[in-house]
């Protein structure tokens, strides 16, 4: 004969439908308890992301702000370049006139005082004005 299996093995139909119940429920807990444990990873994940995207975004702005910096530096200094040039280039034309201007009066000068002491000496007025 067949040996009889233990008695805590052994369900009566009532038992069973409880012990159904019971798997039910306990599968039903399980999945709940996964769900929240998916529910807190993904707000963690959104959580991380969210920060990387504010530190990547900061990052790019410094970076930003910085070239911008540079640029107008650059920018400060060929202005002020350009302004001592032209300021330098203005001066000389205007030191070159006026030597010009010295050269052509001392000869007129001397033209006169030789025209009212009476000589009739020949003016070699050559004078070559270069304005650059």
């Amino acid at each position: 004969m067949a040996a009889a299996a233990p008695p805590s093995t052994v369900l009566a139909q009532g038992d069973w439908d409880r012990h159904g119940a019971a798997m039910a429920i306990q599968a039903w807990w399980r999945g709940q308890l996964v769900r929240r444990a998916l529910e807190v990873a993904t707000q963690s994940a959104c959580c991380i992301q969210a920060w990387w995207h504010h530190a990547v975004t900061r990052r790019r702005e410094e970076r930003r702000l910085q070239a911008l910096a540079a640029y107008v530096r650059q920018e400060r200094a060929s202005v002020l370049l350009q302004t001592h040039t032209r300021t330098w280039q203005a001066r000389e034309r205007y030191r070159r006139c006026r030597e010009a201007a010295r050269t052509i009066q001392t000869h007129w000068r001397q033209r006169g005082t030789q025209q009212r002491s009476g000589t009739k000496a020949s003016v070699d007025l050559s004078i070559e004005i270069i304005l650059g």
